[in-house]
């Protein structure tokens, strides 16, 4: 999102005047990956660790106000966004034997969006997620559904190039449909990029993607209305403010019946989306997570080392053995988790 545009300049109001914004979030972290899940509005929020020494994250879509980027459900013709609607109550899964997950209710739909960590690039480390959304029917009938998802994104803003997938450049208002045969979207800057999915094997693909000007997008009552050539200026109120929305079209919805849909959101890289998998059960992503962690008491701290300690030298086994390798990444991760434990041990 450009500076000279206009949630920037509501920003700044709401600084000055002193407004409360104080959002609370409830983090997890993996690998490379940090999901923010925001209590107040039903949103999330995306980063990427550009320094793994420094423990230094990068948004990968805009996070100043994390309602710029929504779900929503189309359920009769009538358009709900999630986490504004007074229709569903908001409450967010930390279960730490379920997976993280936003979950809006109503008397007559179950809202979720459920995220996965995972791995799409070549490196050893999570470096993104997978969002599952699910609506099931509540009701005594059944009931047509659309479900729609905007990314408010920012990185390819300093280019002239804002957008491009593994077949094009998107540097205006565009419309991506699966016969297109684009299988992923990228929005890059100089040091990360964002990448999704637009049709991968293993992954329904969505009817529609338009790339265009976030005001345009935002203020659609659904669908916005395509002007191919069309620049991601919406004048006076932003200039080169750009997003995309991903669009379900609507289908029935039997009785107590559940609809999913996935859409997959990473850190870019040159292998793009072909062949991401689930992050494992024991890699470095969850030992270099466990080893930020600061249990509460001190014998579960010393325990929880104690584990991290065993199953890093698991890992190291696993890598010294004939044939094996190791990235650049993994390894670095491994310092730092070795690092961390000496410092929070006291060991020199």
């Amino acid at each position: 999102m450009k500076k000279g545009s206009l949630k920037t300049t509501l920003y700044i109001f709401l600084f000055v005047l002193g407004l409360p914004f104080t959002l609370r979030a409830v983090e997890f972290r993996e690998g490379r990956v940090k999901l923010v899940l925001h209590e107040n509005t039903g949103r999330f929020s995306l980063y990427y660790l550009t320094d793994i020494k420094k423990e230094t994250y990068e948004a990968l879509f805009v996070d100043q106000d994390p309602r710029t980027s929504f779900l929503g459900i189309l359920v009769d013709d009538k358009a709900y966004r999630m986490g504004e609607s007074s229709a569903f109550r908001l409450r967010i899964n930390t279960d730490s034997s379920a997976k993280p997950a936003l979950v809006f209710e109503s008397a007559f739909l179950t809202v979720s969006e459920e995220f996965s960590f995972i791995r799409a690039g070549s490196g050893t480390l999570v470096d993104g997620v997978r969002i599952d959304i699910r609506v099931t029917n509540k009701g005594e009938r059944q009931i047509p559904v659309g479900i729609r998802f905007l990314l408010d994104t920012k990185l390819g803003e300093g280019g002239s190039t804002p957008f491009s997938t593994d077949k094009r450049t998107i540097a205006s208002e565009t419309l991506v449909e699966p016969k297109n045969g684009d299988q992923w979207w990228f929005s890059k800057n100089d040091s990360v990029g964002l990448m999704g999915t637009i049709q991968i094997p293993s992954v329904a693909p969505p009817e529609s993607i338009i790339f265009a000007n976030w005001k345009r997008l935002n203020d659609a009552p659904w669908k916005s209305s395509v002007s191919p050539g069309r620049n991601f200026n919406y004048l006076p109120y932003s200039v080169g403010d750009s997003a995309l929305c991903y669009y379900f079209d609507t289908k029935p919805l039997d009785r107590g019946a559940e609809r999913v849909v996935s859409i997959l959101l990473a850190a870019a890289s040159d292998q793009g989306l072909s062949s991401f998998g689930l992050a494992p059960e024991n890699d470095v992503s969850r030992l270099l997570n466990e080893s930020s962690t600061t249990p509460s008491s001190t014998d579960l701290a010393l325990r929880t080392d104690l584990i991290t300690i065993r199953d890093l030298l698991k890992r190291i086994d696993t890598l010294l053995a004939p044939g094996a390798t190791v990235s650049e990444d993994e390894l670095t991760a491994m310092e730092t988790v070795i690092r961390k434990l000496k410092d929070r041990n006291g060991i020199r």
